[in-house]
């Protein structure tokens, strides 16, 4: 009775790691989830129930005007609740079609919460309480478009760091909300500089700078315990899908070696 209320509990878990934001899944075991399951198992029994009863009705006017196959079996629903307070024994055809109809049930719980409606419904409302994430990556992709994240690691030699920039892969947070890791897909690095105070000067701050990049291919995994800060910007995808159609000259190098802090250029 409670499979298509956990259907939809399952799709719901794959669907938030599908959108590249995943948090540790919702547990059945929790009273939220429990819940949810239970009010989405009674809704879909309730349209299961109005259905299959309208069609077991047209089934039978329609036998008063067509010669049937055989004996209509009983309906599936009325057979469960017979059964359930032991008042008949239950029949082969009823069984097997109580258990299509359940089926259908769990297919139609998964469509809606994989639905393009539920996200335009919930468009605005942090349902998996994401926080930041949400709305800077999860939200992005559901409008078209692709995060790209700038991170700057605890990987430091003095004033210089090593940094990274590529499109979001993955992004993982924990229980609390905190950063777990981060995936970037074709990141380049850099290195990065944070130019400190100049005595002489005592009112200019501390400024960024940074040098040339070079791509590394492949995927960059980073734990959230060596990252130093992450900006997260969006780009339209289709605006990604032109640059990466413009031909590249021969002559053009694909790969470029990191520069001498003295070339830098203001970041």
């Amino acid at each position: 009775m409670l499979l298509p209320g956990i259907t939809a509990l399952v799709g719901w878990n794959i669907q938030g790691a599908s959108q590249g934001a995943k948090r540790p899944e919702l547990q059945l075991s929790s009273i939220n989830a429990l819940f949810v399951a239970l009010l989405i198992s009674i809704i879909m029994h309730v349209i299961g129930y109005g259905l299959v009863s309208l069609f077991w009705s047209a089934a039978v006017e329609l036998g008063h005007y067509v010669d049937p196959l055989g004996p209509l079996i009983q309906s599936p629903y009325e057979m469960a609740i017979a059964i359930s307070f032991e008042k008949i024994a239950p029949s082969s055809g009823a069984i097997e079609a109580f258990l299509i109809v359940v089926l259908l049930e769990c297919l139609l719980a998964w469509r809606l919460i994989s639905s393009r409606g539920l996200d335009l419904t919930l468009d605005g409302f942090d349902s998996r309480s994401q926080g930041w994430v949400f709305q800077h990556v999860v939200r992005p992709i559901r409008h078209g478009y692709t995060p790209i994240a700038y991170v700057l690691t605890t990987s430091t030699h003095g004033e210089y760091g090593i940094g990274y920039e590529g499109i979001v892969a993955d992004i993982r947070q924990g229980d609390n909300g905190e950063l777990k890791a981060v995936s970037l897909a074709e990141p380049q690095r850099f290195v990065f500089r944070i130019v400190p105070v100049n005595e002489g000067r005592p009112r200019r701050k501390p400024h960024f700078q940074t040098y040339e990049r070079e791509w590394i291919g492949g995927v960059v995994a980073l734990d959230g315990s060596v990252i130093r800060n992450i900006v997260i910007h969006t780009v339209w995808q289709e605006l990604l899908q032109e640059i990466e159609n413009i031909p590249v000259s021969p002559d053009e190098k694909l790969v470029q070696p990191i520069n001498h802090p003295n070339n830098a250029s203001a970041g």
